[in-house]
């Protein structure tokens, strides 16, 4: 069996620094030298006029063993819905001292996080917290990247999450309607246009379209003019703890896509052209395009 040289010339895995200085960058060839754990570049490697079996002048580097690469800023899931429930919180509170003992007392027995508005988005909080966990068992599987509380350019708004899988990018939104009876009632057809209308407990709910549709076009915004601009984007509507249509052709309406939590994975494992290299390349362009809120 023939022994491998002590030092080669090869494409490297990782960037490497060279004795000289000359900066050696990933996919670039360099000489490797197996016993030193050093890496020469090229011009170096052909002044110093040695072969394959010696070794040239270098210094170690330990970017052969860890890569420099920046972590990927994933965010706080229910982060600015908690921040705003704590700032109504507390201009509740502050109105309830204005107030009788008697009336105080009475008030913060039957609302205890103040009026239902307020206590609203301690509800989202909590459902944004569920989709992650479910998100992150996603990410856990290697089916992608998961995303949350992201800044919406210009406005105070936020998008809930965001999934880069192998299909494209989801953009989700969680909704908390306990026990609430989803369904998607269409009218019109054949000599003339289909309407599509969403229903939570039989109340058209079309605004929750609207504003997803929106998001989908903050993302699509986000990515344009990158190397991830033709990835798909799907809006997604998560309904926590809601009940959904039995069929799958009534959980789309108007292009959002309906789900609960169980069904998160399903979407995130649908096949698609993103390895998981590129998937990552992906989420660290929205990341940086629209940044968490925290």
């Amino acid at each position: 069996m023939t022994a491998q040289p002590e030092t080669r010339v090869m494409r490297l895995r990782y960037a490497a620094t060279c004795h000289c200085g000359t900066a050696v960058d990933a996919g670039e060839r360099g000489a490797y030298s197996r016993s030193t754990r050093t890496v020469t570049c090229l011009p170096c490697h052909e002044a110093s006029g040695q072969d394959a079996l010696s070794s040239p002048p270098a210094v170690p580097t330990e970017d052969l063993q860890t890569p420099q690469v920046p972590a990927l800023d994933v965010g706080t899931a229910g982060a600015a819905a908690l921040k705003e429930y704590e700032r109504r919180k507390a201009k509740d509170e502050a109105a309830r001292q204005e107030r009788s003992k008697v009336w105080r007392a009475l008030n913060g027995f039957f609302y205890p996080d103040g009026r239902q508005t307020t206590h609203a988005w301690k509800v989202g909080a909590a459902g944004e917290a569920r989709v992650a966990e479910a998100l992150l068992k996603c990410t856990e599987s290697g089916l992608g990247y998961a995303l949350h509380d992201r800044r919406v350019p210009g406005k105070r708004s936020n998008i809930d999450h965001l999934f880069v899988g192998a299909s494209g990018v989801f953009v989700i939104d969680a909704k908390y309607y306990k026990n609430a009876e989803v369904s998607v009632e269409r009218s019109g057809g054949l000599f003339g246009p289909t309407a599509e209308t969403l229903k939570v407990s039989g109340r058209k709910r079309d605004a929750l379209v609207t504003a997803m549709l929106g998001q989908r076009d903050v993302v699509v915004d986000a990515l344009a003019g990158t190397a991830a601009e033709v990835t798909p984007v799907i809006p997604v509507l998560c309904f926590v703890d809601g009940i959904l249509p039995m069929r799958e052709k009534n959980r789309r309406v108007i292009g959002v896509r309906l789900c609960g939590l169980k069904g998160l994975s399903a979407l995130a494992a649908l096949e698609g052209r993103l390895d998981d290299a590129r998937r990552l390349e992906v989420a660290r362009i929205v990341a940086a395009k629209l940044p968490s809120m925290t």
